[in-house]
Order: structure tokens, then sequence, then C-alpha cells
């Protein structure tokens, strides 16, 4: 009998239930506030990538504001944080699962369209 491939059964355990159930939870505990009044999750988005260059930076620096939210650590302006003031703090493990999908759903890569060359 030949072995498994460990890669594919790592990434069905472990990536597998976070895309499933971190899209859901994004859409219950993320989109219906920001969906009002709030700066929207799209331009958030733009503001993180802008700022700090990479979706890595900006995840990681998105989730440090989102666990210890302080206008030090945001990314908006302070006169835009005091009109709607700061995020309550989120737990790490709401993070976890909620962040990677954020991204995902926002990733600039999937929007560009290149035209074939013929």
């Amino acid at each position: 009998m030949a072995p498994i491939p460990y890669r594919p059964v790592l990434a069905i355990v472990f990536v597998l239930p976070i895309l499933v159930f971190g899209n859901d939870r994004f859409k219950r505990q993320c989109v219906p506030c920001h969906s009002t009044n709030i700066p929207d999750l799209e331009t958030l988005y733009f503001r993180y990538l802008q700022t700090h260059g990479s979706t890595q930076r900006s995840q990681k620096t998105m989730r440090l504001y989102l666990l210890h939210p302080t206008i030090q650590n945001s990314t908006l302006p302070p006169q835009v944080l005091k009109g709607f003031g700061l995020h309550p703090p989120l737990k790490p493990e709401l993070l976890d699962q909620t962040l990677p999908m954020y991204f995902e759903t926002y990733d600039l890569t999937k929007r560009i369209k290149f035209k074939s060359s013929k």
C-alpha cells in the first residue's frame, strides 16, 4: 500500500475548516456592522494595503489593532476614529477564523483581469 501524501491531508484537516467555518463566521460577525454606517470592509482593506504594502503586513497590523484597539494601532486617521469610535477588542480565536477570509474576499489579484494576447 502506498503511503498517503501528508501535505494534502494536512491542508484538508487544517485549512478547509477555516475556509468553510471562517467564511460563515466572517459573514455573521463582520459584515452586518460594516455594511451600515461605519467604514466598509473594502475601504478598510485598501487602506491597510496602501499603508502597509503587503497582505501579510496588513493582516498582522489589523490583527494587532483588533486585539488591542487604540488610536496608535489604527490605520485610520484620529478624526475618523473620533466619529466612529474604536473597534471593540476581538478574541484571537475569532480573528484566526475571520481575518484569512476577509483578506481572501477582498484580494486584489482575484479582481485583476488580463486581456488575453492573441
